[in-house]
């Protein structure tokens, strides 16, 4: 709506007091009448009243006077006690209507100071605030938001949200949950990736957020959003992903024609130390075990990459038949183990764990060691400890055995990396690991690592005892 000039308002109320002067002198001059049609007279008051409050008094002492004195000059014999209570109405017309416009205009300016704080609040947020009317249209719209589309604010207000900055492929679609949530009374809950049309014609993806705003009746009048721009981060993830896959390619070739390089070493190896005796044979087997080691490094780079990328997910496993089948790896070896009926929350790469603690036990123990598994179901968690009568581990290298690269002492230690994914690997499934000696406060004596996992309720199908050459050294 057009808002009047001062000096049209002026030229107004001017015409609204000469019509009544005329109005005035018509009825007592020319039509002799006692009485004046001043009912048009208060249009001026009120209006006056409206756009300058107390002055309107001025105006209605000026139109009572009018009246008064008209009939005084015009029809004195007519003027009655009437005439001065008509002039008096003026006035408190003019007093009410005067107080009653200044008490809506004082609430008119405290509610434009509250919504230009508020407009203020807006402008300085990061993100784009909105709110749609019911209708779809725009009723207000932060700085920022402006900013980011690329439009005015004057270019939004009004106009349908959906059809100015959603793009067309998923337009219908977001009008229809914007008419479900206004519907309901209920918005969407949580955050969403909604794209968004600048003036420009880009799209933008924004991390979007919405509630409905309620009336003062409690209905649904409009729904206020807030989006943060994460386009850069969008297209930085999937450049990512696209070099992650990437490499992933590359490494999984590598791992594919290492391991078959590696097996016909092997092959060719295990050839070799049949025909050949003496140093030779030695020599040949000490190339058997460089290619060996080669063949666990490339394990452990695959299973850290499965760790890292999370291919598996967690799940009930059956740990008796995880540890069975690590025993059945290590034919000549000393390892006991009575069987435990228990489940767990993990993996498939949950038996990397036992390859590493029980070939680490074997393959690092004195000649003729022995290994005893032990499992207990304690708290709704189950408790394993590998222990063994090997060398053992040193006071002073405890606190550091899983970090990453920590070598032990032992002159056949590894590179270190097969306790670190032990450790990752408990820790993913929500245990602790630890490691101490097998005969407390006697290191030399073997060493023992413990760990828990967390149980699962599953029954538990009994199997076939396991033969004695798998529980006792031959």
């Amino acid at each position: 709506m057009t808002t009047l000039t001062e000096r049209q308002r002026v030229a107004i109320i001017l015409v609204l007091l000469g019509t009544s002067v005329f109005l005035t002198y018509y009825f007592h001059a020319i039509l002799m009448l006692g009485t004046v049609f001043s009912h048009f007279f208060y249009i001026p008051i009120i209006l006056t009243a409206l756009w300058w409050e107390k002055r309107s008094i001025l105006v209605a002492v000026f139109l009572g006077a009018l009246v008064v004195v008209s009939s005084l000059l015009y029809r004195p014999e007519d003027l009655t006690l009437n005439d001065y209570a008509r002039a008096l109405m003026f006035v408190v017309v003019a007093f009410v209507v005067a107080s009653l416009s200044e008490q809506l205009k004082g609430r008119e300016h405290e509610v434009k100071k509250q919504r230009d704080l508020m407009q203020r609040y807006l402008d300085v947020a990061g993100v784009l605030f909105v709110v749609i009317n019911a209708d779809h249209t725009v009723r207000l719209v932060n700085r920022h938001g402006c900013e980011l589309l690329g439009y005015r604010e004057d270019e939004l207000v009004g106009k349908d949200w959906f059809a100015t900055v959603v793009p067309e492929t998923s337009r219908e679609a977001r009008r229809q949950v914007f008419d479900a949530a206004m519907a309901e009374g209920v918005a969407r809950a949580g955050r969403r990736e909604n794209p968004v049309v600048t003036r420009s014609g880009s799209e933008l993806v924004l991390a979007w957020e919405d509630t409905v705003l309620a009336g003062d009746d409690g209905r649904p009048i409009a729904m206020i959003g807030s989006g943060a721009d994460i386009t850069d981060r969008i297209r930085a993830e999937e450049a990512l992903r696209g070099a992650h896959d990437e490499a992933n390619l590359y490494l999984d070739i590598m791992t594919h024609d290492i391991n078959n390089a590696n097996a016909v070493t092997l092959g060719y190896a295990d050839l070799l130390v049949e025909m050949l005796e003496g140093k030779e044979r030695e020599m040949v087997r000490k190339l058997r075990g460089g290619v060996s080691r080669s063949i666990g490094i490339i394990q452990n780079v695959s299973t850290i990459r499965r760790l890292h990328s999370q291919e598996t997910s967690v799940r009930p496993i059956d740990l008796d038949a995880v540890i069975r089948a690590e025993i059945v790896h290590h034919p000549d070896a000393g390892i006991v183990y009575e069987g435990t009926p228990v489940w767990v929350t993990a993996d498939d790469l949950l038996p990397e764990v036992f390859a590493n603690l029980i070939g680490n036990a074997v393959k690092y123990g004195e000649p003729g060691v022995e290994v005893r598994i032990r499992v207990e179901e304690r708290d709704g968690a189950a408790e394993i400890s590998v222990e063994d009568t090997g060398p053992g581990v040193p006071d002073a290298i405890k606190p550091t055995l899983f970090t990453r690269f920590r070598r032990g002492t032992n002159a056949r230690s590894g590179k270190g990396l097969g306790l670190y994914i032990t450790r990752m690997l408990i820790e993913r499934y929500g245990g602790r690991i630890r490691v101490g000696d097998r005969v407390p406060g006697y290191p030399e004596r073997g060493a023992a690592f413990r760990f828990t996992l967390p149980r699962c309720g599953l029954p538990w199908e009994p199997r076939p005892p396991m033969g004695q050459a798998l529980i006792a050294r031959p």
